[in-house]
């Protein structure tokens, strides 16, 4: 339950979570030209190829970006999201190297639904978002979620293009989104299968009796 522990594939780095197989897994990086060389794709040291020790598959790299598979350095979404927010994440990761500001509009657009499915109205990610706070969502979260443009500009929606949506953008609101799944989720979920696990459900209707009170 959760999300899985991921390491966002960089540059010349031996280990990391491969965009294939997913696995944390070591890499074989491949640099075909000299240091410096000029090739018809630029210069040989903004040019490598990484072979994913773990299930042989490769990965593309130019000017220090992984180009192929196009997922890039997305995160995985957390297993704990809802289906439909996982189909809109999961889109958004196909192209969130080669088009930024599709895949925000995508991941808006999952933000929107998630508030629904945690008991929102969905109209008004600003007034979700706040209402979110007041049920355990930290206030840090809601910052982070001003900073990217997610609430507090009225000029971005759910599902619009914004020209100023860039990579980094982008990738806060992958880890944004798995953060509120977390909080609002996963946590939850947890406490109260140890709540079940461990105590007596003797005491547990005690306990509800003495609530109910």
């Amino acid at each position: 339950m959760g999300n899985m522990e991921f390491v966002a594939p960089q540059f010349k780095l031996e280990k990391f979570n491969c965009p294939f197989c997913r696995e944390l897994s070591s890499h074989e990086w491949i640099l075909p030209f000299s240091a410096g060389q000029k090739t018809n794709l630029g210069q040989s040291d903004d040019f490598a190829l990484t072979i994913c020790e773990n299930c042989g598959k490769q990965s593309i790299w130019l000017s220090k970006t992984m180009v192929y598979p196009t997922c890039g350095d997305a995160p995985y979404p957390s297993t704990d999201l809802p289906e439909d927010v996982t189909h809109d994440f999961s889109e958004a990761r196909t192209i969130s190297t080669l088009s930024p500001r599709g895949a925000a509009a995508l991941l808006r657009l999952a933000i929107q639904k998630l508030c629904k499915h945690l008991g929102e109205k969905g109209k008004s990610i600003n007034d979700d978002i706040a209402n979110l706070v007041s049920k355990g969502l930290p206030v840090r979260i809601q910052q982070a979620l001003d900073i990217v443009r997610v609430v507090g500009n009225e000029s971005v929606h759910p599902g619009v293009l914004d020209i100023d949506d860039d990579r980094d953008t982008v990738l806060k609101l992958f880890h944004l989104i798995n953060m509120v799944a977390e909080v609002m989720i996963t946590q939850p979920h947890q406490i109260e299968q140890l709540y079940t696990d461990i105590v007596p459900e003797s005491r547990r209707k005690a306990i509800e009796d003495r609530d109910n009170k």
